[in-house]
């Protein structure tokens, strides 16, 4: 209701109330939009923090912990190489070397490279399998060649994220994570069922996992202190001891220790380059396919880390895909297995709630110290396979968790629903029947995995589907009442079939209202008004559009004196409060019609 002219103290009171409202208001307003990263209660020490000196020193160990644990493939490939002990042994330290790089590079890289969050790097599992076709076919060099061109392909990816945002929205970076969650479950429930030859599990291994996925869970749900800090350790820990009491110690990837050297630099003169133009399609989709995993990895570290988060920051994930990037160029130079961030590692940070990047330091650190004795490193590397079993269990659903919060952040529609659906099933096809790869050629299979092959259908299915996905919707209102349930209902119903997110929905719906009441309550339209919205994925453009004249959107609000005296003062505090609220707004008026056009970034 428009504030009338001489008033009496009733109104006074009402137009002070509500000028002291809007005052509270629009500096919570400044204060959303100013506030730096917010740490979520359930973090004890967030990404800025700097713990006491035990706690880095113990965090760190358990960071260092899960990359030895994961350091198979450099194992598996000097096996793949029939590599001498030393050669062996140099592989091994250099990809600690690489993995040390990695940690420091994402946690406090300059110049576009690096997330700036903890997110350590390991082995890539994901380049394990065209690894092994490169080794067949040219040896240590070919593995090498291959990979820094896998390097320099993800460099390249990561340059054109920004422009290729609308086919990796939050919900497909969700649904790459619940995907890499299902292989993480799926990896330690076969690894756990299935036996070095193929032989069924036995009791004592199954009561070493039982145990270690106990410890795990229990400390970081129960666990209090140091305790809850350091639960995938100590399961480690305890899961080994346990396994060395049973006799149950056989490990996936077993190495003789006797023939690695006790201490030493890493030697270098195995390094060599090869190339073959025929293996470069395995590599360059393995790489597409890391990146997209890193987007979720980087997206979720977000997520953990702001309790106020509502969107992906595009530059931290650029730089955190760069720094992947060249992370595995520096592999490949060094002739070792590519690495980037750690699944696992990322995981374990909401199960301890410490995220802190210090700890990077104190990782990089043991992984430089381990990559000069490669027989202590390969003698931690022998953890049994139902420890590792546990631990991958744990991490897989713990990543699951975050897959679906993310998928889900938005009003899913039928095409997201579709995109999100078939690509889960895909990847969970392959998991099931993994003959499938026997139906393509050898230089192909490694692209027929579950989350290689997973995430192409995610990305191909919602950039398909995108087509047509900027519509336009119109309601017509009179122009001397409003039906507030009738734009509520009408801005709800635009909003679900697009896919926004139902605070921006919130928004849009309330900004909507107050332009109507403004210009009705101020008799500003002559005849009907139209409002139109629009959105096509990153914002939601709202036009409000009639005969009359233009509404104002006024730089400061009135005072609580000319809500008194002045007759226009109510449309004004409208229209500052529109201006304010709009991510933009601008009037037009011409040739007697007035067209508002805001803007509310989604």
């Amino acid at each position: 209701m428009r504030p009338r002219s001489g008033a009496g103290p009733g109104h006074q009171n009402a137009c002070a109330t509500l000028y002291g409202a809007f005052r509270l208001y629009s500096g919570k307003i400044d204060q959303r939009r100013n506030a730096p990263m917010r740490k979520p209660a359930d973090l004890a020490y967030g990404l800025d923090d700097r713990p006491p000196l035990r706690v880095l020193l113990t965090a760190a160990l358990q960071q260092t912990a899960i990359i030895v644990v994961f350091i198979y493939p450099a194992i598996l490939i000097g096996r793949a190489v029939d590599a001498p002990p030393r050669e062996a042994a140099a592989i091994l330290s250099l990809t600690f070397l690489t993995c040390g790089l990695s940690t420091l590079l994402q946690a406090f890289g300059r110049g576009g490279f690096g997330s700036g969050f903890l997110a350590p790097g390991s082995a890539a599992g994901g380049f394990l399998a065209p690894s092994l076709l490169a080794a067949q076919n040219g040896g240590l060099p070919m593995v090498a060649g291959m990979t820094m061109a896998a390097g320099a392909a993800t460099l390249v990816f990561a340059r054109m994220l920004r422009r290729l945002r609308a086919v990796l929205p939050p919900e497909i970076a969700g649904t790459v994570a619940l995907i890499i969650a299902l292989v993480i479950a799926l990896t330690g429930v076969r690894l756990l069922m299935h036996g070095p030859e193929g032989e069924p599990p036995t009791a004592r291994g199954l009561f070493v996992a039982a145990v270690t996925l106990a410890v795990a869970g229990g400390l970081s749900v129960w666990g209090k202190g140091m305790l809850r800090w350091t639960c995938v350790l100590v399961a480690l820990a305890v899961g080994s001891l346990v396994a060395l009491a049973l006799g149950e110690t056989d490990s996936r990837a077993s190495v003789d220790l006797a023939t690695i050297p006790l201490v030493g630099l890493p030697q270098l003169g195995h390094i060599g380059y090869d190339f073959d133009i025929a293996l470069l399609p395995a590599f360059l989709v393995t790489a597409l396919a890391a990146a997209v995993r890193s987007v979720g990895l980087l997206t979720t570290l977000q997520k953990i880390n702001d309790a106020d988060w509502v969107r992906p920051d595009q530059r931290s994930i650029a730089g955190g895909v760069s720094g992947d990037g060249v992370t595995i160029l520096i592999a490949g130079l060094l002739a070792a297995p590519a690495a980037n961030m750690s699944t696992t590692n990322i995981t374990v940070q909401g199960a301890t709630g410490i995220t802190s990047r210090i700890i990077a330091l104190g990782t990089a650190g043991a992984c430089f110290l381990l990559a000069c004795f490669p027989r202590a490193a390969a003698l931690l590397a022998q953890v049994p396979a139902p420890v590792i079993a546990a631990i991958l269990l744990q991490a897989g659903a713990q990543m699951m968790v975050n897959g679906m919060q993310l998928a889900t952040s938005r009003m899913l529609d039928a095409r997201k629903t579709l995109a999100i659906g078939l690509a889960f099933i895909t990847a969970l096809g392959v998991a099931i029947l993994p003959e499938m790869r026997d139906l393509v050629a050898p230089s192909w299979r490694p692209l027929v995995s579950e989350i290689a092959l997973g995430t192409i259908v995610a990305i191909g299915l919602n950039a398909l589907l995108r087509i047509g996905i900027r519509r336009r919707v119109s309601l017509t209102v009179p122009g001397d009442a409003i039906d507030e349930k009738a734009v509520a209902d009408f801005a709800t119903r635009a909003g679900a079939s697009w896919g926004a997110r139902p605070d921006v929905v919130a928004r849009t719906t309330e900004l909507v209202s107050w332009c109507l009441d403004a210009i009705i309550d101020a008799r500003l339209a002559r005849g009907d008004i139209t409002v139109t919205l629009a959105f096509d994925e990153f914002r939601l453009d709202v036009l409000v559009a009639y005969h009359g004249a233009p509404i104002e959107l006024a730089a400061a609000p009135p005072s609580p004196e000319e809500l008194l005296q002045d007759d226009g003062a109510g449309a004004r505090l409208a229209g500052h409060m529109i201006r304010r609220r709009a991510s933009r707004a601008t009037v037009r008026h011409r040739d007697g019609l007035t067209e508002l056009r805001l803007v509310v970034d989604h």
